[in-house]
């Protein structure tokens, strides 16, 4: 019978909640042992310590180590010590009997309304005050709070089947009211919970079906991967907990694995018979076919169709180029290259010219956004100074950042965030999207050196990208490996140079240590054989600003090579074979403080230096055999490494002198005594932070402050070894 608010009275309310039903009013329990703890409702509990588990005789034990009484503990969740005891209602004909309470709770815990399981069976849904209407009330999935960073989750068709998969350790929910009334929003909550797959299980019966096929497009939608895993065995209008009472965990798990990915374009079919065991067979069709036939349409994931289209019908496109020859647009490339060697200034350089409209494309004279997700350079010291330096349309450029539910900001994760930044796309006239390191906008859970674990996240992003004709470029590192093959140097899975249809790749040129060489290392869409570009990085001041000058490294293009990448690695390995450690600490070494600006903290310098692969003795030698400076300033004292340029030819940062009251003066080799000026300029942050270029002018008469490298002056200075520094 259906019960309305008037005739609740009525309901018989007896103690008969299994174990699981009461520790659904603890939504944040968590197994421990044969039970489980929680945090104890009954006072205010920091660290879990409720424990729950299950007598011998069905009843549920409670026991609260700051010494809660049961009756404290059952109260503060809205039940009562009855509740614990299992017992059998009275015979009745006139009154409907609550089976069994489900308690829905928001994903911070807090309790929104109870829906009630009736015998005679039926359903009825309480507001968490008691009220019977629902009018205002936030629909949640059943156990939100458990799904919070779980990956896989379970979607079935009702609570009995949620408290089934969970005994057995699995992660599930359901939505209240059953099938047919799943919303758009649940599939949201879903996401924003953490999940990445999600497997959907049908009841054995045609409106369980296709209400999985609704969850499923639903789920689809917003970037989740969805299976619809049929139960063998299950009688008609079997569920889960049928197919669980004659198989294991291991049946399911291995049932999932076999089971295809759902595909929205397949999911049409009709029913024609039922078989003795109730389960109805289809036939496949498309829907308008059997429409037209007068069948009704069931919707089966699992039927699937092979369609021939031959190739006279399919029209052909030419490529589009957000870089003519180098970058297509509506796909991934790649930029490769060792740590420092210049690859996000050169991103910084093309995101300038696409938001201006200047860069040889089709986009070109059509100014277009960038969106750039980077985790490893700050904003403010080092982004966008560099945009600034290479003439940027600064309304144009975006950071992305993501929000989550609990107003927590984060970072951009894929494939996790791929709708949500697809809608960003299309708002803001987006051309190229800038992933700095591709590598760290993969979500957590992925293992970057399995190829099938990359593709789940690099996939989905080719679809947007081809779906909004965007270029996104994610920037890879390189490995150490002596290999001459670019594509075999790039850091975690062969998946990475296999999705991108384009890779740049960066890297010195073994002739002119000062150059810098951009070569294709791969293009799927257009030639390889395109000349290989050369540049330098030259020192700009950026701007202006109270706190002091801001100074950058600027790319300029310097020229062009018929030399290829591969070719110029196979030069590099036949002249390197003798190289010391020192030497390729050296080239490290000023790469580094070429991108800080020239100076660099000493202790932050080796830090890097060091997790780059460099040994601190390695470090020290290339300091003393390119002869980086060491400054000391600051009380209490701090020591730079300084390896200011010798001019603009030689590749290295060149600032141009500052205006009064003092004119830069250029240092030499052997680096005379010099006083730092008390006015340092904010400059250029990589690993190290905000660091100044400080201006050097002749030491005035009792300076304090001198650049020395004699290791007896430095004793004198209260430094103990002068190659420590």
């Amino acid at each position: 019978m259906h019960l309305d608010a008037p005739a609740a009275a009525t309901v018989c309310l007896v103690g008969i909640m299994d174990f699981d039903e009461v520790l659904a009013h603890f939504p944040h329990a968590r197994r421990s042992g044969s039970g489980w703890q929680a945090r104890c409702p009954a006072h205010e509990d920091r660290t879990p310590s409720l424990t729950i588990a299950e007598g011998d005789d069905g009843r549920t034990l409670m026991h609260c180590h700051a010494g809660c009484t049961a009756e404290e503990i059952v109260g503060a969740v809205g039940l009562t010590l009855r509740d614990l005891f299992v017992e059998i209602a009275p015979a009745s004909t006139n009154k409907s009997v609550i089976e069994a309470t489900y308690p829905y709770h928001d994903e911070h815990g807090a309790h929104l309304f109870t829906v009630f399981r009736l015998e005679p069976k039926d359903f009825r849904q309480q507001r968490a005050n008691g009220v019977w209407s629902m009018d205002g009330v936030r629909r949640v999935l059943f156990g939100l709070p458990h799904l919070i960073d779980v990956t896989d989750v379970f979607v079935v068709e009702g609570e009995k089947d949620v408290l089934a998969l969970r005994r057995l350790g699995l992660a599930a929910t359901t939505n209240p009211g059953g099938a047919g009334k799943w919303l758009p929003d649940y599939a949201t909550q879903l996401q924003s919970a953490g999940a990445l797959r999600v497997h959907v299980i049908p009841d054995n019966d045609t409106p369980g079906q296709t209400h999985a096929v609704a969850v499923a497009r639903s789920c689809h939608a917003v970037g989740l991967q969805v299976k619809v895993v049929t139960l063998p065995g299950v009688p008609a209008k079997g569920d889960v907990s049928d197919y669980l009472q004659t198989h294991t965990i291991t049946d399911l798990r291995a049932l999932v694995d076999t089971t295809a990915a759902f595909d929205p374009e397949t999911v049409t079919a009709e029913p024609i018979s039922t078989a003795a065991d109730g389960v109805t067979l289809i036939a496949s069709g498309t829907a308008s076919a059997q429409r037209r036939r007068g069948h009704s349409v069931l919707p089966v994931q699992q039927v699937r169709q092979v369609r021939l289209t031959p190739a006279s019908a399919i029209t052909v496109r030419p490529v589009r180029w957000l870089w003519r020859d180098r970058v297509p647009l509506g796909a991934l490339s790649l930029t490769a290259g060792r740590e420092g060697i210049g690859k996000s200034i050169l991103e910084s350089t093309l995101a300038a010219e696409v938001t201006c409209g200047r860069l040889d494309g089709l986009h070109k004279g059509h100014p277009k956004s960038v969106i750039i997700a980077a985790t490893e350079d700050s904003w403010e010291h080092t982004i966008v100074p560099r945009l600034m330096a290479a003439g940027a349309d600064l309304s144009r450029v975006f950071r992305v950042d993501v929000i989550t539910t609990d107003l927590v900001e984060t970072s951009l994760s894929l494939p996790r965030d791929l709708v949500a930044l697809e809608q960003e796309i299309t708002e803001h006239d987006v051309a190229l999207v800038i992933l700095d390191p591709l590598m760290s906008r993969l979500d957590a859970s992925l293992d970057t050196h399995k190829d099938s674990e990359v593709r789940r996240a690099l996939e989905p992003l080719v679809t947007l990208a081809d779906r909004t004709g965007t270029s996104v470029v994610g920037l890879i590192h390189v490995n150490k490996a002596s290999s001459t093959d670019p594509l075999t140097m790039l850091m975690g899975s062969r998946a990475f140079a296999a999705v991108a249809r384009a890779v740049l790749f960066v890297m010195r040129d073994p002739d002119d240590e000062g150059t810098r060489l951009l070569g294709q290392a791969k293009n799927n869409l257009g030639s390889t054989d395109l000349p290989t570009l050369t540049f330098r990085v030259a020192g700009v001041k950026a701007a202006d600003t109270p706190e002091g000058e801001v100074w950058t490294g600027k790319l300029e293009w310097t020229g062009e090579t018929t030399r290829s990448i591969r070719e110029t690695l196979d030069v590099a390995a036949e002249s390197s074979g003798d190289r010391t450690a020192a030497q390729e600490a050296g080239d490290w070494l000023l790469d580094y403080l070429t991108e800080q600006g020239g100076i660099a903290e000493s202790g932050a310098a080796k830090e890097v230096g060091k997790a780059a692969g460099h040994s601190i003795d390695a470090l020290k030698r290339a300091r003393r055999l390119h002869k980086v400076t060491v400054e000391s300033r600051g009380f209490p004292r701090r020591t730079y490494w300084v390896h200011p340029p010798v001019g603009a030819a030689a590749g290295r940062l060149a600032p141009t002198a500052p205006t009064a009251p003092t004119a830069l003066t250029a240092p030499t080799g052997e680096t005379s005594q010099t006083d730092i000026h008390t006015t340092t300029s904010v400059g250029a942050v990589g690993a190290v932070g905000a660091v100044g270029w400080p201006l050097l002018r002749t030491a005035p008469t009792g300076g304090s402050l001198m650049a020395r490298d004699e290791a007896d002056t430095w004793k004198e200075e209260g430094i103990v070894d002068p190659f420590d520094a």
